[in-house]
C-alpha cells in the first residue's frame, strides 16, 4: 500500500513531478514520502517510483524520505520536472527497529531472539487467522492446524513444549494487552477467540524466543511471547485501501479417503468368505453370485443393487470470500487508522462453515510536545457452525468412514432413512451445533515526557468475549428420538482487564548508554457461564427452549483469577558495541496457595555488535554481525483456576437430600512451572546485505511441573492433588537465511529467497511417578512428551496372509495372537525438525511467490483405523462396517504378496477385530507441503488509482507425504491423533488489491 500521487487539497501553485530511484540498484523506489519544506504538503511515490506534488512557491524545497536512505533535500529552483537518486542509509540498515516487550527497540541493541513477520505476509490470504500464516515462516515456531473446520483455534508452540498439565501455549499481546487463555465457547471446542483479528489489520507479528525477550512477562512467559502490533495511520492526507477475494475449498488427499462403493465392498466381502473353507463348504459355495446370496441372508440392510456414495453427501467443494476496506491519514497532530472486513468460508464437510465481521479504529493524538495520546477499539463477531469429532455419532467424517455404501439416507417416498443410526442428512439439515462469538478488543494510553531523559506511560486495556451458543437435536435424530427433541442454549462472558504503567529513562553519558523501564502492571479475568437444556418439542421447527414441555437443566458458574506484577528492565551499551540486558520480575498470582503466591522471575542478556570493531575493517563483505546470548526464568501458571484450593462441591444427593461433597485437596504450596531458558545466537549481514541470517542453539528446562499425584481413596474425595513434581529439558537449533539472489536494473528481475530450519528435542528428566500411560500414550523419565505406547505390527505372513504381531520391545519375535503381544515404545507424534523456504520472483508488474513447509520425524495414530480396516470381522450386517480403500487397494490376497494389510476373512477374528489397536494404524507423518504459491500483477492504471493488483493464490495444493499408507491429510493437532476432525482444505482464490 502506497501514497496516493497527490495528498493535498491546492489547486494553485506549482506541480513538480519526477521519479525516485535508488542510486546503487537504479530501481524504482515505491512508498517515498515528498513533502515541501516548511509545510503540511506532501505526496509518495508509485510502485513505479513516480509522484507529483503541488508546491505553493516555485522556489520551495523539496524534502525525501524513506526507510533505509539518506533523506535528501532538493531545492525546486522554478522546475517542475525533479528525478531522484536515493542512497542507502548505512546507519539505518543496521538500526533496524523491533517489537519488544513495552515498547520498541533497534535490532542492533535488543540481546535476545526474536523475529518479525510483517502485515504483507499475513494479508490477503485464504486463511480465518492469522496464526496459519505464521507456519513456515518463524524457525523455532511450530504451527500445526489440526483442523480443517474454518477458524479454528491451531497448535502453536515455541521451542518446544514445557508442560504435562498446563499450557504450551505462548502468550499473545495485542497492541500491549495480553490476552486471556480462556474461551468464550463450550461447545465449539475449537473456536478461536484471536481469529476474530482481521490479518489486514495487522502491522507486525514478533516471536519472542528466548529469555532476555520474554522473562519480562514473568509468570506467563515460559511458552514464549507473540506480540502483535496493528496499524496505525501517518502525516498526510488520506489513504484507503480495498481488497476482494474469492475463492474455492476443497479436501486434500481425497483419493485415499474416497468411500468404497457397493461393488468394491462385495469384491472385499466375497473374497471373505472365500477366505472361510469352513463356510464355503457347509453353504455350498463355488461362485461370486453364491457368495453375494450368503451375504444377502446376513442382514436385511444388505442390497448389491444400492449404492451411495457417502461422500456426495457428507462433503463438497465450499465457497470462500473476504472484503477488506481501510482508511489511514491524519495531521502532524492527529492520525488514525480504521478499517472494516467480512470474511466467509464454508469447510469442504456439509453444515460447518464460519463467518467473522470486524472493525478496527486506532486514533493517535500528539497534544503538545511532552503529551501522545493512543487509543484503539477492536469490534469482531465470529458465526460458526461446528462439528463434534472423536466417536460421536454427529461426527459426519466418522460417518464418511464407517457407513456402508448399501444404505441410502433416504426411503423411497422422499423420507428420511431412520434406519441409519446416525442418517448425516439428519444431522446437517435438522440439527445445529451454531456458535456467535462478540469481542471487544482495546486500550486507552498515554505518554508524558517528565524531563528528556524520563517518560511516562499508562495503558488500561479490555479483551472482552461474549459467546452465545444453541445446540438443538431433531426428535427424528437417533440420540434424541426418545425424549421427542433436546435443545441447549449457553451464554459464557469472560472479560479480561489490564492495567499498565511505566516509567522509562533513556540517557547517553559519552560512551556509556543506559536505558531502564520501571514497570507495574495488574490483570483480572473473570469467567460467567450460564446454561440451559429443554426437551420434548410440539414442534419440530421451533428450536427455542419455550418450545418444549420438559425444563432438563439450568446452571451457571462464575471464575476469577487476578495477576500483580512488579518488573524493572534495564539495558546498558558501550559505544554501541556491547550490550548489557537485565531484567526482574515479581508476580503475585490468584492461582496459587498463599504461602508461595508471589514469585520472582529475571534474566541476564549480552550482546556484542562485532562488526564494529578495528579489527573487523578488513572484512568488507561482513556488513553486520551480532553475538549474543541470555539465561533466565519465566513461569506457567495452570489451567484450572482453583488448582491450589481445597474445596466442597455443590449439588450432591445423599438418600435424596442435599449434600456437600469433596471436590479437590487443598495444596497451599502450590506454586509455577519454572522455566529456565539458554541460548546462544549469531546475526548476520553480508555482501552489502544481500544474505542475511541467524543461528541459535537454546536449551530451555522446566521444573516444578503441574503433575495429579494419586492419593488414597480413603480420603472421601477426588482421586489425586496437585502438586509441582516433574521437569522437562528442550533443546534444538534454529537457522533462518534471507537472499537477494538477484536485484532487479529498472524493469528487471528480482528473486528472493527465505529459509529456515528448526531442531526440536523433548526429553522427560522427572515425572510424579516412573511411568504414566495415558490413553495410547506413555510418559516415563528418559523419553519424551506423546511417545506412543501399544503393540507393535510385525506386517502380514506372505505365505498365508494372516496379521502377526511382535511379541515383545526386542521385536526377535512374532505371533498370531494380538493378546499374546506385549505393548511397548512406538515414537514421539513430536517432529525431529520441520521449517520453511520461500521464493518470491518479480518481473516488472508480474511477480510470482511460493512457499514450501516441511516437517520430518513425527508420528500420527489413526484412531478410526481398527474399525475401517476391519479385515472382514464386522460382516455384513453393521451398517457401521465399511472398510476403507487402503484395504481394498493393498490386501493380502494370494501365497507370496508381501504387503501390510492381511487377508480379508469374513467374520474375521484374527485380525480387525475392534479395540486391536496396534502400531498398525501408526503411520510416518512427515511431509512436504506448497503451503502457499501467488501469482500477481500491477494494473497500468495509474491515472485512476494509486495501485491496482490483481492476483491468484493457492493454498495448500500439492503435499508430499513420505508415508504411502497414511489415508488422509498429514497435519494434524500436538498429540498425533486423528479422531475424524474436519479435514485440512485446498483453496485456490482470485483477488484484487485497489489503493487510492
Amino acid at each position: 500500500m502506497f501514497l496516493p500521487l497527490t495528498l493535498q487539497a491546492q489547486t494553485t501553485g506549482t506541480v513538480i513531478t519526477g521519479k525516485v530511484i535508488s542510486a546503487k540498484e537504479g530501481t524504482p523506489l515505491p512508498g517515498v514520502v515528498v513533502r515541501v519544506e516548511g509545510s503540511t504538503a506532501a505526496s509518495g511515490t508509485d510502485v513505479n517510483g513516480n509522484y507529483n506534488i503541488s508546491v505553493p512557491d516555485a522556489n520551495a524545497t523539496l524534502v525525501f524520505t524513506y526507510i533505509g536512505y539518506e533523506t535528501l533535500q532538493v531545492p525546486a529552483a522554478g522546475r517542475t520536472s525533479i528525478n531522484i537518486q536515493l542512497k542507502e542509509d548505512v546507519n539505518q540498515l543496521k538500526e533496524v527497529v523491533i517489537q519488544v516487550p513495552y515498547g520498541t527497540q533497534t535490532k542492533a541493541s535488543f540481546t535476545g531472539s526474536a523475529e518479525a513477520v510483517g502485515g504483507e505476509e499475513l494479508e490477503s490470504r485464504p486463511r480465518a487467522s492469522f496464526q496459519e500464516s505464521l507456519q513456515g515462516n518463524v524457525a523455532g515456531l511450530q504451527v500445526s492446524q489440526g483442523s480443517g473446520q474454518p477458524g479454528a483455534a491451531v497448535n502453536i508452540n515455541i521451542r518446544g513444549l514445557g508442560s504435562y498439565s498446563a499450557s504450551n501455549q505462548p502468550l499473545f499481546v495485542v497492541d500491549g494487552v495480553p490476552m486471556t487463555d480462556v474461551a468464550a465457547t463450550g461447545y465449539a471446542w475449537s473456536s478461536n477467540t484471536l481469529a476474530g483479528i482481521n490479518p489486514n489489520d495487522i502491522e507486525t507479528v514478533t516471536v519472542l524466543k528466548d529469555a532476555s525477550a520474554t522473562s519480562i512477562y514473568g509468570s506467563r512467559g515460559a511458552n514464549g511471547v507473540i506480540l502483535i502490533t496493528t496499524k496505525r495511520g501517518s502525516a498526510g492526507n488520506t489513504k484507503i485501501d480495498f481488497n476482494v477475494q474469492q475463492g474455492v475449498n476443497t479436501m486434500t488427499m481425497f483419493d485415499k479417503q474416497k468411500p468404497l462403493s457397493t461393488t468394491e465392498m462385495t469384491d472385499l466381502l466375497v473374497e471373505g468368505v472365500f477366505n472361510r473353507p469352513d463356510i464355503v463348504s457347509s453353504r455350498n459355495i463355488t461362485s461370486r453370485e453364491d457368495a453375494i446370496a450368503f451375504l444377502r441372508t446376513q442382514s436385511s440392510t444388505y442390497n448389491p443393487e444400492v449404492s451411495t456414495d457417502w461422500a456426495d453427501y457428507i462433503l463438497r467443494d465450499g465457497s470462500f470470500s473476504q472484503y477488506n476496506l481501510s482508511a489511514s491519514g491524519g495531521t502532524d497532530k492527529t492520525t488514525f487508522f480504521v478499517s472494516g472486513g467480512y470474511y466467509n468460508q464454508e469447510a469442504v464437510v456439509k453444515g460447518v462453515d464460519y463467518e467473522r465481521l470486524n472493525s478496527r479504529l486506532n486514533l493517535t493524538h500528539r497534544a503538545n510536545d511532552r503529551l501522545n495520546i493512543n487509543a484503539s477499539l477492536g469490534a469482531n463477531y465470529q458465526d460458526m457452525n461446528t462439528m463434534y469429532a472423536q466417536w460421536w455419532g454427529q461426527n459426519p467424517i466418522r460417518n464418511l468412514r464407517l457407513t456402508v455404501p448399501w444404505v441410502s439416507p433416504y426411503n423411497a417416498d422422499g423420507t428420511y432413512n431412520t434406519g441409519i443410526l446416525y442418517n448425516n442428512e439428519i444431522l446437517v439439515n435438522e440439527n445445529k451445533k451454531n456458535s456467535k462469538i462478540y469481542q471487544l478488543l482495546g486500550n486507552l494510553g498515554a505518554e508524558f515526557k517528565i524531563i528528556e531523559p524520563l517518560s511516562v506511560e499508562s495503558k488500561v486495556g479490555i479483551d472482552f468475549n461474549f459467546g452465545d451458543e444453541e445446540l438443538y437435536w431433531d426428535p427424528l435424530w437417533s440420540d434424541a428420538a426418545a425424549i421427542n427433541g433436546i435443545a441447549g442454549n449457553y451464554a459464557t462472558m469472560v472479560t479480561n482487564w489490564n492495567i499498565t504503567n511505566l516509567l522509562k529513562f533513556r540517557k547517553q553519558f559519552g560512551d556509556f548508554g543506559v536505558e531502564a523501564t520501571l514497570g507495574q502492571e495488574a490483570q483480572k479475568a473473570v469467567r460467567k457461564r450460564v446454561a440451559a437444556e429443554a426437551s420434548n418439542f410440539v414442534d419440530p421447527s421451533i428450536e427455542v427452549l419455550d418450545g418444549a414441555s420438559v425444563r432438563n437443566y439450568v446452571g451457571s458458574d462464575l471464575y476469577e483469577t487476578s495477576l500483580l506484577s512488579f518488573f524493572l528492565n534495564t539495558s546498558f551499551n558501550y559505544k554501541g558495541k556491547y550490550y548489557l540486558n537485565l531484567t526482574g520480575r515479581r508476580d503475585g498470582s490468584s492461582r496459587f496457595g498463599p504461602n508461595v503466591q508471589y514469585g520472582n522471575f529475571g534474566s541476564v542478556g549480552v550482546a556484542w555488535n562485532v562488526e564494529q570493531e578495528e579489527f573487523m575493517r578488513s572484512f568488507e563483505f561482513i556488513n553486520a554481525l551480532k553475538l549474543r546470548s541470555s539465561f533466565g526464568t519465566s513461569g506457567n501458571q495452570p489451567g484450572n483456576w482453583y488448582a491450589w484450593m481445597g474445596f466442597y462441591g455443590l449439588g450432591h444427593n445423599y438418600f435424596d437430600q442435599p449434600g456437600y461433597g469433596l471436590g479437590a485437596l487443598e495444596n497451599r504450596n502450590l506454586s509455577w512451572e519454572k522455566n529456565k531458558p539458554f541460548d546462544v545466537g549469531a546475526e548476520f549481514s553480508l555482501f552489502n546485505y544481500r544474505i542475511s541470517g541467524s543461528f541459535d542453539y537454546y536449551t530451555r528446562t522446566t521444573s516444578d511441573l503441574l503433575f495429579g499425584v494419586p492419593v488414597s481413596f480413603t480420603n472421601g474425595g477426588p482421586a489425586n492433588v496437585t502438586k509441582n513434581i516433574g521437569s522437562f529439558r528442550n533443546s534444538g537449533i534454529e537457522l533462518t537465511l534471507k537472499s537477494q539472489n538477484l536485484k532487479p536494473s529498472e524493469g528487471g528481475l528480482s528473486w528472493e529467497t527465505s529459509f529456515n530450519f528448526s531442531t526440536q528435542k523433548n526429553e522427560i528428566l522427572k515425572m510424579s511417578q516412573e511411568r504414566i500411560l495415558s490413553g495410547f500414550f506413555v510418559f516415563e523419565e528418559g523419553g519424551e512428551m506423546y511417545e506412543y505406547w501399544m503393540k507393535g505390527w510385525a506386517g502380514v505372513n506372505p505365505e498365508n496372509g494372516e496379521g502377526l504381531w511382535w511379541t515383545d520391545e526386542t521385536m526377535t519375535a512374532t505371533t498370531t495372537d494380538y493378546n499374546a503381544a506385549l505393548p511397548f515404545n512406538q515414537g514421539s507424534s513430536l517432529p525431529d525438525f520441520f521449517g520453511g523456504l520461500t521464493n518470491t520472483f518479480g518481473f516488472k508488474g508480474l511477480s510470482l511467490s511460493f512457499q514450501f513447509y516441511y516437517s520430518f520425524g513425527n508420528k500420527i495414530y489413526d484412531n478410526y483405523g481398527h474399525f475401517t480396516a476391519s479385515d472382514g470381522a464386522i460382516g455384513v450386517s453393521n451398517i457401521y462396517g465399511a472398510m476403507d480403500r487402503i484395504t481394498y487397494e493393498n490386501r493380502w490376497q494370494k501365497p507370496g504378496d508381501v504387503t501390510n494389510t492381511p487377508k480379508v476373512v469374513y467374520g474375521n477374528s484374527q485380525t480387525g477385530v475392534v479395540n486391536q489397536h496396534s502400531s498398525r494404524f501408526l503411520y510416518d507423518g512427515s511431509y512436504i507441503r506448497l503451503r502457499d504459491i501467488t501469482l500477481a500483477y500491477e494494473l497500468p492504471l495509474k491515472r485512476f488509482v494509486n495501485r491496482a493488483q490483481v492476483y491468484v493464490r493457492g493454498n495448500n495444493l500439492w503435499t508430499y507425504v513420505k508415508d504411502d499408507l497414511l489415508p488422509y491429510d498429514p497435519e494434524g493437532y500436538l498429540g498425533g491423533l486423528n479422531n475424524g476432525q474436519v479435514p485440512v482444505s485446498k483453496q485456490v482464490t482470485v483477488g484484487l488489491n485497489l489503493s487510492f
